[in-house]
């Protein structure tokens, strides 16, 4: 492949995640949380309950890293989580009332804030876009699924090993 498309694509998703992130770390894109919270509430909110080792999974973290992350939002009062009586290792992950209330109102600012910048897209283009997006998106998860460690794939500079 062609480097130059390659040093494009890599400087607008760049771009890109500047853009999208930046809106939403101020306090009134995620109604006050982190922007890791904000990730960890809207998945939750897109289930009616999540277990906590499949909510890592979907996030791309390991448990223990998310459990503080759960642990903050029980704190908020927004996230119950279960134990399982007969397996203790499960543990089911769901939004309080306020809980969903606040994703409510992080869905509906994405929303809008989407919505808007989709205004500034020609309307025959719109649908390619997302299908591009999700496009690329599979193909990032696929490969980063296949690949193993990308440090291990670098190549060496001299007197370092790997």
């Amino acid at each position: 492949m062609d480097i130059q498309k390659i040093r494009l694509l890599r400087e607008k998703l760049r771009l890109l995640e500047r853009e999208s992130n930046d809106r939403f770390r101020s306090d009134n894109g995620c109604c006050g949380l982190t922007l890791g919270q904000c990730h960890t509430l809207l998945e939750i909110g897109n289930k009616d309950q999540i277990s906590l080792v499949e909510l890592a999974s979907n996030l791309g973290l390991d448990t223990s890293t998310l459990s503080r992350t759960i642990n903050g939002l029980v704190f908020l009062g927004l996230v119950n989580r279960l134990t399982n009586e007969r397996d203790r290792r499960y543990i089911a992950i769901s939004l309080s009332d306020q809980g969903r209330k606040v994703f409510d109102e992080i869905e509906k600012t994405f929303n809008d804030y989407f919505s808007g910048v989709l205004e500034f897209i020609p309307v025959e283009k719109r649908d390619a876009i997302i299908e591009s997006i999700s496009l690329f998106t599979d193909a990032l998860r696929e490969y980063n699924d296949s690949a193993g460690c990308f440090r291990e794939r670098l190549p060496s500079v001299e007197g370092e090993e790997k």
